[in-house]
């Protein structure tokens, strides 16, 4: 792999710790930890949750929809225990997506749920109803950290993917990422990349903008799930990564999934720095990875995450991502969920020689 400048990026991670240990010292105290915890292979990882899949777009590459309905459903009650066992296992990050969650009317008490000052808490938004005052509401209780959908700097290439008409989401899309960082929010760009749109102008242009604008761009790379299931023409390539590997070294505010941070490894992080928790209480090793390791309504995190950790391809360290550049783990796993309801039991991907220990449980 193409070496990354990590110098390069140590400002920008040294100014959040200390804004972390200014504003949630709970927190900064966990998260001076994780070495240590990596160290005893204890997972770290940041929790992903979808309390509901509303939604006021509909994107090209979104697979929410495949979802099988369940009849229990994530309620305000369950996020509250996911964090008090979070907080046993000395987690501190939470990230809430959707759907849109500026749609979900219980916000506001999903947030006081997880406990602000125990966790670091960041949000999965499209932009859209993010006004300057929401921005600082979200930032009065206790919201840390938001991720705006911009897919391209080009207002064209942004309609396509959002599937829209005209500039005005666009620029709402756009305008929330000021409204972010006037009211003090860590303010991210979250773009996905595919083989066709990676190695572009259109990327060295947002990236410049993230870079003189002072917000953080993170690179989703294209998955072959949802309305791209099977379609491996979009996953990108070792060039593509190279491409994205001279942007971060260009610009210190790019970053994606392998890359280091904070001097970890450049690893896959499913289970261990990773963690999706459906609606309906099922836990995936990442969002992208539709094979439910355990549900938490029906066990302990804490087991669950043990179980994805007896899994070879979780346990064992992964530097090309998983679900989007290991295409013998996409084709012989993933593949098992195409076409099917989501997401499917451990027990129908995974056979006993990929756990370690020979034992499907």
């Amino acid at each position: 792999m193409e070496e990354i400048n990590e110098q390069s990026r140590k400002p920008i991670e040294h100014a959040r710790r200390e804004k972390l240990k200014k504003e949630k010292p709970l927190v900064y105290e966990k998260i001076i930890k994780y070495d240590e915890k990596e160290e005893k292979g204890e997972s770290t990882a940041i929790i992903d949750f979808c309390y509901d899949y509303k939604c006021n777009m509909h994107c090209s590459h979104c697979c929410n929809l495949s979802f099988a309905k369940k009849e229990r459903e994530m309620t305000v009650e369950d996020i509250a225990d996911i964090a008090r066992q979070a907080d046993e296992l000395g987690l501190a990050q939470f990230n809430i997506s959707g759907g849109e969650p500026l749609v979900f009317p219980d916000l506001d008490d999903i947030v006081k749920a997880i406990n602000p000052e125990k966790f670091h808490i960041s949000m999965s938004s499209n932009g859209l109803l993010l006004t300057k005052e929401k921005a600082e509401h979200l930032k009065s209780i206790g919201i840390d950290k938001i991720r705006i959908s911009v897919d391209s700097i080009n207002p064209e290439v942004y309609n396509q993917t959002r599937q829209v008409k005209g500039e005005a989401v666009y620029q709402k899309a756009i305008q929330a990422l000021f409204h972010a960082r006037e009211a003090g929010l860590q303010a991210t760009i979250q773009s996905v990349m595919s083989h066709q749109n990676c190695i572009s102008e259109d990327t060295e242009k947002l990236a410049e903008f993230a870079h003189d604008n002072n917000f953080n761009l993170d690179i989703l790379i294209a998955r072959a799930i949802g309305e791209w299931e099977g379609k491996e023409e979009v996953l990108i390539t070792p060039e593509d990564n190279k491409f994205l590997i001279d942007l971060r070294n260009k610009y210190p505010e790019v970053h994606r999934d392998t890359f280091p941070t904070y001097g970890k490894k450049a690893e896959c992080g499913c289970v261990n720095r990773n963690l999706h928790i459906t609606k309906y209480g099922d836990v995936l090793p990442c969002v992208f990875i539709h094979i439910a390791i355990g549900n938490i309504f029906e066990e302990p995190l804490a087991d669950i995450i043990e179980r994805g950790n007896r899994i070879k391809w979780f346990k064992e360290k992964n530097s090309l991502c998983l679900s989007g550049e290991n295409k013998r783990f996409i084709r012989e796993y993933m593949s098992k969920f195409y076409g099917k309801p989501l997401p499917i039991s451990y027990k129908e991907a995974f056979s006993e020689e990929d756990f370690i220990d020979g034992v499907v449980r």
